[in-house]
């Protein structure tokens, strides 16, 4: 579908120019000549991006944004300007909208900021979309996915789920190899007992001996009652041994007994007991190179690998990064006030953009620190944690705001007097110290641009050297 923009000017000639400027990029647009006329429209159909004029008769232009985003119809705003003063600037991007241009503008840093502010509007669309679909497509017992290869593999646990196999699956920390044990163990119509899980990483051996098998009173100092293993909770459920690839021989051992005949004996004990457990056993580490060096018994290995699910890590599958984040957000929004609910694009550009080595556990994460520091019920991109979304320099930072391609940056009131200055350096710099085409491409009066070098002691002599470097660059 083509993107439709909405252009509004009092200016008879002012709207026709943009209209023909847009319209050879490939854009459907409308015009309306005053506010009024305009709100109707965006109230009866759909628009992507609405240019409109600041100072027009009846409805200015601050006007008719504040009244869209009242009524939150979803698009892009672009305000127009005559003025280069710095707090209409300010008024205008505090009212909602996505960027302001002055006039006269010039056709192609108007092209750039439709393309970029649509190409926004797209991805805020896409999120939205993804908030609707989340729980309905995309969530399969409590996975949340739409990765082909994630998607194959929920099948596969649709399949294997009712038959009581012995799974094997390996995974890189993080990506929620226990979250597929429990969808397995969903899926088992046919096991009415518990879900039990064991990190088998996190115990020395002698406890992770009596964690498995339980232990009789007295087996061992501080033993003074008898305890239930988890292969014994576990009867008649599915138990899951999360990290089997650290275990040690000896215990190996053990665990193979128990695969083999389904009975053991409490540390301590001699009553042999007999379960029903189905296995589902997880690894960061390949089994089959932990057999051929040795670390790992093959019997136990061919035991536990009857059914192989290999889950890929973020990295191979950016698609979820967004849904992802969404799911978080959900998750954890009970923690804020206001409670969080969104979360900016250029953030999410920054999550799409990371490698996520520690992989939906360290995006989670990520999306819980973002919650606790977000100011509102939106995530920007400098809430997020440093390691996703690294903070630029601020010689960097100037850089990216002062773009001399636009009049105005957005600003904040207390960077407004760093900002001018840099900005009227850059001019300057530009225009080896020609106050006149600074003036006419700022949009003030040449007497404007005088005072505010005065103001800031900015020499425009020294700028008349084709050698001169931005000091904000060096």
């Amino acid at each position: 579908m083509k993107r439709r923009i909405l252009v509004v000017d009092d200016t008879p000639l002012i709207r026709e120019h943009l209209r023909v400027i847009l319209e050879m990029d490939g854009y459907e647009v409308e015009t309306a000549n005053d506010g009024r006329s305009a709100l109707a429209a965006v109230r009866e159909r759909l628009f992507h991006l609405v240019i409109t004029d600041l100072r027009m008769p009846d409805m200015s232009g601050i006007e008719l944004l504040q009244s869209v985003r009242a009524e939150k119809l979803p698009f892009g705003v672009i305000v127009l300007t005559g003025h280069g003063d710095t707090q209409v600037a300010l008024d205008v991007m505090k009212a909602g909208a996505d960027d302001f241009v002055t006039k006269p503008y010039e056709p192609d840093h108007l092209r750039f900021l439709v393309q970029r502010i649509l190409e926004r509007r797209r991805l805020i669309d896409e999120l939205q979309q993804l908030q609707k679909q989340m729980s309905e497509d995309y969530s399969f017992h409590n996975i949340v996915s739409k990765s082909p290869k994630m998607r194959r593999i929920f099948d596969l646990i649709e399949q294997i789920g009712p038959i009581g196999s012995t799974v094997l699956i390996f995974g890189e920390t993080g990506t929620g190899k226990e979250l597929v044990a429990h969808a397995i163990h969903a899926a088992d119509s046919q096991r009415k007992g518990p879900f039990i899980a064991l990190n088998c990483a996190a115990l020395h051996e002698s406890l992770l001996e009596s964690e498995l098998f339980g232990h009789e009173k007295g087996a061992f100092t501080g033993a003074d009652r008898r305890k239930k293993g988890r292969f014994e909770l576990a009867d008649g459920g599915t138990f899951f041994l999360d990290e089997v690839g650290d275990v040690s021989p000896a215990m190996q051992a053990k665990l193979l007994r128990v695969l083999q005949s389904g009975t053991f004996e409490r540390v301590g004990g001699t009553e042999t007991l007999k379960v029903d457990v189905r296995i589902v056993a997880a690894s960061n580490k390949r089994l089959e190179d932990e057999v051929k060096a040795g670390r790992f018994r093959s019997d136990l290995f061919y035991r536990l690998n009857v059914i192989r699910i290999d889950l890929p890590p973020l990295r191979d599958r950016a698609e979820d990064v967004p849904l992802l984040a969404m799911h978080f957000i959900e998750k954890f929004k009970p923690m804020s006030t206001p409670p969080v609910t969104e979360i900016d694009p250029d953030a999410m550009q920054a999550l799409i953009d990371h490698t996520w080595p520690g992989h939906i556990r360290e995006l989670e994460n990520a999306i819980k620190a973002a919650v606790a520091m977000a100011e509102g019920s939106v995530i920007h991109r400098d809430a997020l944690p440093a390691t996703v979304a690294p903070r630029a320099r601020k010689a960097a930072t100037s850089s990216t705001l002062i773009d001399i391609e636009r009049p105005l940056p957005d600003l904040t009131t207390d960077l407004i007097g760093r900002v001018e200055r840099d900005y009227f350096t850059r001019l300057l710099a530009q225009y080896k110290g020609n106050v006149a085409r600074c003036a006419k491409h700022s949009g003030l009066s040449r007497r404007s641009v005088t005072q505010k070098l005065q103001k800031y002691e900015l020499d425009r002599t020294r700028f008349k050297d084709a050698a001169f470097v931005d000091p904000s660059e060096g």
